[in-house]
């Protein structure tokens, strides 16, 4: 989704998107999992908020995320490598687990997507 090409700054992106999505700050909030006022502080860019944060905006509004990164200043994650090949250097699995890793992260991506509202936190083993 893409709210305006003519949003100039972050906050008013954040705000086309979460209006074109029909959300309140306070629905925004709670799906990014963030305080209500520190959102309406960035959607008046009165905030600058970490690359974290505006990694849960972007999934709360199903946004392009290097997009959003974009107006914070980090570059788009397609200068990383790829996951495989990142997993197979960071962590030096083989090429068979590294696919593996990858698509256990597709997956979930693509859980998120679906389901915003599920609270994975619950799903966490301590």
């Amino acid at each position: 989704m893409t709210p305006t090409p003519k949003a100039k700054t972050l906050g008013a992106y954040l705000r086309a998107a979460r209006l074109k999505a029909g959300l309140s700050t306070h629905q925004l909030a709670a799906r990014a999992h963030i305080n209500q006022s520190y959102l309406v502080k960035l959607e008046t860019d009165q905030n600058h908020p970490s690359a974290e944060t505006v990694q849960r905006l972007a999934d709360a509004l199903r946004l392009d995320e290097a997009k959003l990164l974009q107006f914070i200043g980090v570059k788009p994650a397609s200068l990383l490598p790829a996951p495989r090949v990142y997993f197979r250097r960071k962590l030096g699995v083989g090429a068979q687990e590294a696919a593996v890793l990858a698509r256990l992260i597709e997956d979930y991506r693509q859980q998120r997507k679906e389901n915003p509202d599920h609270d994975d936190t619950k799903d966490r083993v301590p």
